[in-house]
């Protein structure tokens, strides 16, 4: 019995000893699970100040123009990248919105949810995770008003300094089921002081 009893804290010791070894390893392969997989970090291209030049239903006799800055930040423990944007434009009072972006691991996909002060609807887009710079597709799909559901398909060509942003939406109550080239936005990094 007591040669049991002196050998148990022994083993206990050498498989104490091994698992404590192995831990900075365990540590290293959680903290660096696989760094091909999408994160929120694959949208911090974003943080900085930009210039904005936004242009509603471009190319037709309707274009309006508006101009401002965009702003974004790293906010909730870098789990979400916050932009706000302010414009103005002859014929509307200012613009002012805010995005939060971020990668949701869940669905696999980066998500962004658009709050606007001058548009009462927020708008909750998704884009497959993509190489960056390069070219990302968001899509939504929401009810507008009167049982109306817009769809919104948006096209980022990222590149190092600039992005354009081409937005087209469809409506339910459109019975031809077209797509409207609704905006296109350019926008233009400031350089850091």
């Amino acid at each position: 019995m007591m040669k049991s009893s002196i050998e148990w804290p022994r083993q206990m010791g050498a498989a104490l000893v091994v698992v404590l070894s192995l831990l900075p390893l365990l540590h290293a392969f959680v903290a660096n699970a696989d760094p091909t997989q999408p994160t929120t970090k694959d949208l911090m291209f974003l943080i900085g100040q930009w210039d904005v030049e936004r242009r509603y239903e471009p190319g037709s006799d309707r274009e309006r123009v508006a101009d401002g800055t965009l702003s974004c930040e790293s906010v909730l423990d870098n789990a979400y990248i916050r932009c706000r944007y302010k414009l103005t434009a002859d014929d509307r009072p200012p613009i002012n919105e805010v995005v939060y972006l971020n990668f949701n691991g869940i669905y696999g996909r980066y998500e962004s949810l658009w709050i606007s002060a001058s548009w009462p609807i927020k708008n909750t887009m998704s884009a497959e995770p993509a190489s960056i710079p390069g070219t990302l597709f968001w899509t939504s799909e929401f009810l507008i008003e009167d049982g109306v559901t817009e769809r919104v398909k948006t096209q980022w060509e990222i590149g190092s300094d600039a992005i354009e942003r081409r937005v087209e939406i469809q409506t339910s109550q459109d019975p031809t089921n077209s797509w409207l080239f609704w905006l296109r936005e350019t926008l233009v990094r400031r350089p850091v002081h």
